[in-house]
């Protein structure tokens, strides 16, 4: 889960107009303008599990992180709005995952709170968790993301970058990594390539911090 800086100077004007709009709700809102905002602010990825979504073809929902059903004042709040992946809809429900899978049960952890990065971590199997239990469970089984496809992914992504990193020294055996290479790498999995994060980043950028602490 990546950290996403909410800005309300991001909120599409046609949102606006809908709250300002008398007995205004959820369903009259211009819903592709609320996906193409959210996109931009999240640089592409899920609020939840960080897989690319898009919007041709739609692979991006809308979610309320506090859900509608729980306080109807937030309905038309930007700032409770997130975008997230619609992949696993209509699967079974062991194999549904970020907002399919959490319905609308509470969470602890909020992709909008920038201490979520460092409450999450991620092992070389691919595995996400945290030492907060209560954290843990709205990971591991409100937001089901340590399915066996999605750990997969993030396995493949460390080990993308570790190899990118182990090449630079493959003629240089007896090297220890530096942390200027280190730092480097953390520096472009934090930067968006034409308004886009590398889905599934912060797995390597944990990966990677956490070889700069044991150096």
């Amino acid at each position: 889960m990546k950290y996403i800086e909410k800005k309300l100077s991001n909120e599409p004007r046609s949102l606006r107009a809908c709250r300002s709009t008398p007995n205004a709700n959820y369903d009259d809102c211009n819903k592709a303008d609320i996906r193409e905002a959210l996109l931009d602010e999240q640089g592409h990825i899920c609020a939840y599990c960080m897989r690319r979504i898009k919007e041709q073809p739609r692979t991006t929902d809308i979610e309320h992180y506090v859900a509608q059903s729980n306080d109807p004042k937030l309905k038309l709040n930007y700032l409770n709005m997130l975008g997230v992946c619609n992949m696993s809809d209509g699967k079974p429900a062991k194999q549904q995952h970020c907002d399919k899978s959490r319905k609308n049960q509470i969470l602890t952890v909020n992709p909008l709170d920038i201490r979520c990065e460092s409450e999450i971590k991620y092992d070389l199997k691919g595995k996400v968790y945290s030492d907060n239990d209560v954290i843990n469970n709205d990971l591991d089984k409100i937001l089901n993301l340590n399915l066996p496809r999605i750990m997969a992914i993030r396995k493949r992504v460390i080990e993308t970058v570790r190899d990118s990193l182990k090449s630079k020294y493959k003629s240089k055996p007896n090297k220890t990594w530096q942390k200027s290479d280190i730092n480097a790498e953390i520096k472009r999995l934090k930067t968006r390539e034409n308004g886009k994060f590398i889905p599934f980043c912060q797995a390597a950028i944990f990966y990677l911090e956490s070889k700069i602490a044991r150096l």
